[in-house]
């Protein structure tokens, strides 16, 4: 006949159970929360190095921050965070010194948005660079012969020797 267990003794060996799944559990958000300032501290390395080249600026919305809606938030290009308060006192908050929340929060909002101010910026930059290359080329067709040889306008006009007038 098989014996019935104690009733405290099954209770004793629950708690006993369940302090350990806690203290496993508590091991495992102690190692997560140490993974997440490193994680964090490489994500703010790297992408310092592409906003600081980039320079530019993000106004954040203050929600994303927890904070009051007539606060201001600006993310800089040195991932500094400039708050302004309602009473025009400002302060700064390091990226990298936000909670997990938050830096999810900014990272949603900004990257998409600096990928788009990225894109505008290669654009304008690619105009610029065809209008230069396309005048570098008209230019080259021009004779190769002196300055003072040089047509000017639709009339003829010859460029003597320039003297310097030293002052």
């Amino acid at each position: 006949m098989a014996s019935v267990g104690n009733p405290k003794e099954d209770n004793l060996a629950a708690a006993v159970k369940a302090m350990e799944e806690l203290v496993e559990e508590a091991v495992q958000v102690y190692e997560l929360d140490k993974e997440e300032s490193i994680v964090i501290d490489d994500l703010y390395n790297s992408l310092k190095i592409i906003t600081s080249f980039l320079g530019f600026s993000v106004d954040l919305h203050p929600s994303l921050l927890d904070l009051p809606e007539s606060t201001r938030a600006v993310l800089t290009p040195s991932l500094d965070i400039l708050i302004i308060k309602p009473n025009f006192k400002a302060e700064t908050k390091r990226f990298d010194q936000l909670n997990l929340d938050e830096t999810s929060n900014i990272l949603r909002f900004a990257i998409p948005t600096i990928t788009t101010m990225a894109k505008t910026d290669r654009i304008i930059k690619n105009k610029k660079m065809a209008l230069l290359r396309e005048s570098t080329k008209k230019l080259k067709h021009l004779p190769t012969s002196n300055a003072e040889d040089m047509i000017v306008n639709d009339t003829t006009v010859h460029m003597g020797n320039v003297e310097k007038v030293e002052s």
